[in-house]
């Protein structure tokens, strides 16, 4: 039998960072914290879930505010409503800038096994311009008191490609990163998102050019080759073990539960999310959703994701899901690869992959 996995959105953080889009209030109060909770169950207890659950999932915001009593009543709660495995991934974000040891001790205890970790980057002065809350030795403290505390599965969160950043910058955060021995890394390229500082500002900014970008993508992937990191997926690299299951969950199209304003889920031959709005959540976390108006899953969506979704990891797809012809093009210019019965993109092909897939597509 499939299994489930869970997502837990904690919508609530310090200050909104400056170029982040996902839905998050800053300066909650205590109780609007307590009342969430409660929802959160509510949701989940609405579920008819009967499958194992492979993964849980606490993303953000910033769930370390939502304090440890909570997140360990609440993973506490998920127990009694869902069966989840004994050696189920069970994930924790959090913000350097937020956690201390006796916290992460209680979580730990509690059941959480990884720890992803919003570094961001390894320089103070660029951590100011992207807004975050903390230094480069809080992402240090963080991960040692972790590591006390008994985690020994841990993500690193990176972005690159920021206005001014140089490749030396770069990769001066990258050995920052790797100082630290992290199971995992998780690198993105900045992205700008309407309604967020960076987008209102952007034509004062001055990015990357696209050839500068690529350097450091190139350096990225060489850095971490060296210190011993499989490339797995496209914005993903993890010591031997320890990808994200939660992650490949998504990608491998299984079915997930998301839970909280802003989350989506893939249940029941559908795709539908919860409306981003928390005020709406705390009057009726049940009725705050697309569900019904979500259509079911045809051949044709299941299709275009197997591809879609498959070929942002390094397994790939079977290769008698696209034409030969095309991909046959891109194994000639080294943007794809055979790897068995599958075909996968190389990390050249990372970097244009939405062309790459358009063109399979077709």
């Amino acid at each position: 039998m499939s299994t489930v996995a869970l997502y837990i959105h904690i919508p609530f953080c310090v200050r909104k960072c400056n170029y982040c889009a996902f839905y998050s209030l800053p300066a909650v109060g205590e109780d609007i914290k307590d009342a969430y909770l409660e929802a959160l169950k509510k949701q989940a207890d609405s579920f008819p879930e009967h499958r194992q659950v492979s993964s849980v999932y606490f993303g953000g915001g910033t769930p370390s505010l939502f304090g440890a009593k909570r997140l360990v009543a609440m993973l506490d709660d998920l127990r009694t409503r869902f069966f989840i495995r004994e050696d189920a991934e069970i994930t924790l974000e959090v913000n350097p800038g937020t956690v201390d040891l006796p916290f992460l001790q209680k979580v730990r205890r509690a059941g959480f096994n990884r720890l992803s970790v919003g570094m961001q980057s390894g320089c103070d002065k660029e951590l100011a311009f992207l807004g975050r809350i903390h230094t480069a030795d809080m992402v240090k403290t963080c991960v040692e008191n972790a590591r006390e505390a008994g985690f020994d599965n841990i993500s690193l969160d990176l972005i690159f490609a920021l206005p001014g950043q140089s490749k030396e910058s770069f990769a001066s955060s990258l050995d920052a990163a790797f100082a630290l021995h992290p199971d995992h890394l998780s690198v993105y390229s900045l992205q700008l998102e309407e309604g967020t500082p960076f987008f209102e500002s952007r034509a004062s900014l001055t990015f990357p050019t696209e050839e500068e970008e690529e350097g450091q993508y190139d350096l990225l992937c060489q850095k971490a080759r060296e210190a011993g990191f499989e490339h797995y997926e496209i914005s993903s690299f993890a010591k031997e073990g320890r990808y994200s299951r939660h992650n490949l969950h998504y990608w491998q199209r299984g079915e997930y539960l998301g839970f909280g304003p802003a989350a989506h889920s893939h249940w029941n031959g559908k795709r539908f999310a919860n409306l981003p709005d928390l005020e709406g959540y705390l009057a009726d976390p049940l009725a705050c959703n697309d569900y019904k108006k979500a259509e079911r899953i045809d051949e044709t969506e299941m299709w275009e994701e197997d591809v879609l979704l498959g070929l942002r990891t390094s397994f790939g797809i079977p290769a008698h899901l696209v034409p030969a012809h095309p991909v046959e093009r891109m194994i000639a210019l080294g943007l794809m690869v055979r790897r068995g019965d599958n075909v996968a993109l190389t990390e050249k092909g990372f970097r244009v992959s939405n062309a790459v897939i358009g063109q399979l597509l077709l």
